[in-house]
């Protein structure tokens, strides 16, 4: 049996003086159900304890029930915006003339990072010897630690693009790097 290759994930949109890369983010169906089903559990357990709380009496522990519902519902949190990352998150790669725009959106709703294209130097595909295909489920609102495009912006290493396999992340650079060069 001959194996076909796979075309790239992300798409390629070139305007005048413009360049944009969209990526979609990495799916798992499965751990999209796990997560839909934990989801419905750890409700229920946020809405035991926010009924606990409203109707505490004396030898109710308010504060801790308090503190306790705070770190429960950023976990919730943490668990719904993994789950719509998956079904609706992109990360937009835009070049224009004078920088290079990151952003991370679900929904349209996110976080762009603008970096000044002349203080990027070597741009590369970062070769990591450990897996990072476990991060990619996750959304990367959190920061650049991680992500198979690099470059050095100062003093500091940025990575992006988490969803991106190594070999589309190699043909994302060799565009962006010939974007570049037109520069």
């Amino acid at each position: 049996m001959i194996v076909e290759p796979e075309s790239a994930r992300y798409t390629l949109e070139s305007t005048t003086g413009r360049l944009q890369a969209s990526i979609p983010a990495r799916r798992n169906w499965l751990i999209i159900l796990f997560l839909t089903a934990w989801l419905g559990g750890w409700v229920m357990g946020e809405m035991s304890a926010a009924h606990e709380l409203l109707s505490a009496g004396d030898k109710t522990p308010s504060a801790f029930l308090m503190l306790w519902l705070a770190g429960w519902t950023l976990g919730g949190g943490y668990c719904l915006m993994t789950i719509l990352w998956q079904i609706a998150g992109r990360e937009i790669l835009r070049v224009d003339s004078s920088a290079l725009e990151y952003r991370v959106e679900i929904f349209g709703i996110g976080l762009s990072r603008t970096y000044r294209l002349t203080e990027i130097k070597n741009l590369r595909t970062a070769y990591n010897s450990r897996p990072m295909t476990w991060r990619a489920w996750y959304p990367p609102f959190g920061g650049n630690a991680y992500g198979p495009i690099a470059f050095d912006y100062g003093a500091r290493t940025i990575r992006l693009a988490p969803s991106l396999e190594e070999a589309e992340a190699a043909m994302l650079v060799r565009e962006l790097e010939k974007n570049l060069a037109k520069r």
